[in-house]
């Protein structure tokens, strides 16, 4: 999603809706992120230390 367009504020509550139907749950990135006994690598990949 890119910030500040008329596109993506128009589409942002139909792509929410569309995802909670399919059952998914909506987080932070932080809350996916591993944080102990983890390494995060150049391309974004986490690995078990």
């Amino acid at each position: 999603m890119h910030n500040g367009t008329e596109n993506t504020a128009l589409s942002l509550e139909m792509i929410i809706k569309n995802i909670k139907e399919k059952g998914y749950t909506i987080v932070p990135v932080s809350e996916l992120i591993y944080e102990e006994n983890y390494t995060i690598d150049n391309t974004g990949m986490q690995h078990k230390n």
